[in-house]
């Protein structure tokens, strides 16, 4: 039990339709169902559903807070679902939160609804750019990013992060590898702030070298912030549009509280948008060409009752993807030294490069999907730098992540002593 919330709990999510469960099958068939397989993830694994561990897709196993599930039970009951707005009450909500959350002070007239983050990435990459221009990513990233750019006829810009060659394995900006990138075809840059998959939780000051930048060249900045709540170590979540005035007029950020509540199922997302000229043409944009006209019933239910409510179910489930995340990397360290894990500072994902296996990366997966007999997801889908590298979601109730750590381990002990 954590806070009174009993994260303990295994709940069998199989037959429910979740991808993350039920789509195993076509993950290993390579049947591209499912938002995560359309947009690039690869999972491992080859063997029957009902023997693989799966620890890949970014939801979490645990229920939604009954704060959430008593509003959508009682919308249920009403029992009409007509056309929906937003209305002022969640706006409300989500100003307090972010302003309490992330000290940030925003205008409820800057956010507009949308159905997920990334459906906002694809509409301002369509409505603010022009098929040919460049877009900036900065891999390994969330792999939507690389076909959201290449999907819609741009062209993508990698500017890789910058791994520490030391034990500890952190990610850091290439500030003058991005300066040196950046020419008069280049518009946006895509910010993943926290980072995925490498946890990253960026600093003020770091966030400030992107945003001289982005002043510099003129860029206009999606700044995906979707796993802000998601922060560990008391650490607090900096967005990039509150850096100053300046930056704020040029960054579109995108907030949800799918990841934060586990409610990504119910498609409800902020966009939040300083500049009137920029939210009123994305706002058309979201309208006229996409015919995003009105919100989900539930999903406005659900994202009122997670803002409005949400506050002390959110502060022990971070405590509890706490202690995951640092049994994880004890388990790591002493029973698969041949695994660098970058600590993460957000999320609930791990990061795990296996190059000190010595392990070509086919191997690897054939290790994790006929020996471990977990589904992780292949770190060649997030970009350069994820060759021999694999992300593990630890969003999950202990007993379930002992099972895969010991899998691991017990896999990749098998094959050193074979070695």
């Amino acid at each position: 039990m954590a806070g009174g919330f009993n994260f303990d709990e295994i709940i069998d999510r199989r037959n429910t339709n979740c991808i993350k469960w039920d789509g195993i099958e076509r993950a290993i068939s390579g049947c591209d169902d499912g938002d995560s397989l359309r947009n690039g993830d690869r999972a491992t694994g080859v063997l029957p559903s009902n023997e693989l561990l799966p620890m890949w897709v970014a939801d979490m196993d645990f229920r939604a807070p009954s704060v959430v599930l008593d509003r959508i039970r009682a919308a249920v009951d009403h029992g009409i679902f007509g056309y929906t707005e937003v209305p002022g009450d969640v706006w409300e909500a989500v100003t307090a939160w972010v302003e309490s959350r992330y000290r940030w002070s925003v205008d409820p007239s800057w956010m507009s609804y949308t159905a997920g983050v990334i459906t906002g990435l694809n509409v301002a990459i369509q409505t603010f750019t022009r098929p040919g221009e460049k877009i900036v990513i900065q891999p390994p990233v969330y792999p939507p990013f690389h076909s959201s750019v290449l999907s819609n006829g741009r062209r993508i810009v990698y500017n890789p992060l910058r791994r520490d060659d030391d034990i500890h394995g952190r990610y850091r900006f290439d500030l003058e590898g991005l300066r040196s990138l950046v020419d008069r075809d280049t518009r946006m840059l895509v910010l993943c702030n926290p980072h995925n998959p490498v946890g990253r939780a960026w600093s003020r000051e770091e966030l400030e070298g992107i945003a001289e930048i982005a002043l510099e060249r003129d860029l206009l900045v999606f700044s995906d912030e979707i796993h802000a709540d998601l922060i560990l170590d008391d650490l607090v979540h900096c967005p990039f549009a509150s850096l100053g005035p300046e930056i704020a007029q040029r960054t579109i950020t995108g907030i949800a509280p799918s990841k934060t509540f586990n409610i990504a199922g119910l498609k409800a997302s902020v966009i939040i948008t300083p500049n009137e000229k920029l939210r009123a043409d994305f706002d058309c944009a979201q309208s006229r060409t996409f015919g995003l006209y009105h919100a989900n019933t539930f999903a406005v239910v659900g994202m009122h009752a997670a803002y409005a409510y949400g506050g002390e179910w959110l502060d022990a489930v971070l405590a509890y993807l706490q202690e995951n995340r640092d049994s994880a990397l004890q388990y790591l360290a002493r029973h698969v030294p041949g695994v660098r894990a970058a600590t993460p500072e957000a999320t609930f994902l791990l990061w795990l490069d296996f190059a000190g296996t010595g392990l070509a990366h086919e191997e690897i997966v054939r290790v994790l999907r006929e020996d471990a007999q977990i589904i992780l997801n292949d770190g060649t889908s997030f970009g350069p730098g994820g060759d021999r590298c694999f992300r593990l979601n630890f969003g999950c109730p202990r007993a379930l992540l002992d099972t895969g750590m010991e899998r691991l381990g017990r896999a990749f002990s098998a094959r050193e002593a074979i070695g």
